[in-house]
């Protein structure tokens, strides 16, 4: 996996880590300022550390899908037949969000949303007579890096519909000054307008699929790979049977999901695990059948053969691999200061070096840290599980 990013000196700083059924390992960090926009010099630096760690070893690339990362990547597919590269899947989902979310209409009513939010907060009576409701959960607001939290936004305020009606309709916010206001007539309109709650639960409806798979491919706990395709492809149906297969109400949306699948997302790796997988491959009510699957398939398996020839492994050992794969580098916790420090001017080399292995040492315990936190927690639960079925 290949995790760039700009550090506060505008340095493009590129982290190179390792995925595998047990966990995520770091290699080390690289300034690419000077060669950053050279797919050649890229796809050499990803042939060093694809060296290091034994062409044998690595199945699959993951990097951003900016032109020069796909260039880069396409080198090294041709280099090493059996290597496939994919860009981040958390990334174009992100990309998939933020084209819906940029739609007028959605726009408009995220806006009204967000203010709802904005005025429950910004008055002490609002939020405290909505504090004391029974099960009052906090509203998310809308974060300012990812456009999944829009939707997620978009939710809770949903979720909260029947307390704010029931807030705007009673005698002591009427009674209350700030009811009065300009802004608190424009609220109460808002909160009583079935319009709005409608449209904030159709398009609930059409990213729910979207953010599930968001969250398998953004966590580095479990392999995603085999969720992609199926996910995209159940994502796409969603949107259709919430509009009742009119092709007028779901075409701008599914548009926009195939647009990105097909341009950044959709490679043969993808459809191969996909196919291999076992959760769908024995669901034939739900199960592809379309030839793109079976294609993409016979390709994977055809680089593995020009590689490995007489050698190659079984299916089983080839699925084993393929579905033991991660689909997104943005899953790993970042230590930005650590990796700035790296790429400061240090005195002399020896500082340098020691600074590199102190990083290499206390990025590695913390992702470690994780994932046996992770299985500890897995482990007490099918502990309980088991207690409570030996009880009853």
């Amino acid at each position: 996996m290949r995790d760039g990013w700009k550090d506060s000196r505008s340095k493009a700083l590129i982290n190179f880590l390792v995925y595998c059924p047990k966990g995520v390992s770091f290699i080390k960090s690289v300034d690419a300022s000077d060669f950053v926009t050279n797919a050649q010099t890229l796809c050499n630096l990803f042939v060093e550390i694809i060296e290091f760690v034994g062409p044998h070893n690595v199945v699959h690339l993951v990097t951003d899908n900016g032109s020069n990362y796909k260039a880069a990547g396409r080198l090294i597919s041709d280099k090493f037949y059996h290597i496939s590269w994919s860009p981040c899947a958390a990334h174009c989902l992100n990309l998939i969000l933020k084209d819906i979310a940029d739609m007028p209409h959605i726009e408009s009513l995220a806006d009204r949303a967000s203010s709802i939010s904005v005025f429950v907060y910004n008055h002490k009576w609002t939020l405290g007579w909505l504090r004391k409701q029974p099960k009052w959960t906090k509203i998310i607001r809308p974060g300012p890096t990812r456009f999944a939290t829009t939707f997620i936004a978009l939710k809770s305020i949903y979720d909260h519909y029947h307390e704010l009606q029931t807030m705007v309709t009673s005698r002591g916010f009427n009674l209350w000054s700030g009811s009065k206001s300009k802004r608190g007539k424009e609220i109460k309109d808002i909160v009583l307008d079935k319009m709005f709650w409608n449209d904030c639960l159709i398009i609930i409806k059409i990213v729910s699929p979207l953010l599930r798979l968001l969250r398998i491919v953004d966590s580095d706990e479990k392999p995603a790979l085999g969720y992609v395709y199926e996910g995209m492809y159940r994502a796409r149906k969603s949107i259709k049977e919430t509009f009742q297969n009119k092709k007028r109400l779901y075409k701008p949306y599914t548009k926009i999901v195939k647009e990105r699948w097909d341009k950044l997302l959709r490679r043969d790796i993808h459809a191969a695990a996909y196919w291999l997988n076992p959760v769908f491959q024995y669901n034939q009510l739900t199960f592809s059948h379309k030839p793109e699957v079976m294609n993409g398939l016979l390709e994977v398996i055809e680089e593995w053969w020009r590689m490995f020839g007489h050698d190659a492994p079984n299916l089983k050992n080839l699925a084993i691999r393929l579905l033991s794969q991660t689909a997104s580098s943005s899953g790993c916790e970042r230590n930005w200061s650590a990796f700035e420090r790296i790429h400061a001017n240090v005195r002399n080399r020896l500082e340098h070096e020691r600074l590199n292995d102190l990083v290499y040492v206390h990025y590695n315990l913390r992702l470690k840290n994780r994932f046996v936190l992770y299985y500890t927690k897995l482990v007490i639960f099918l502990v309980n599980d088991l207690i409570l079925d030996f009880i009853y």
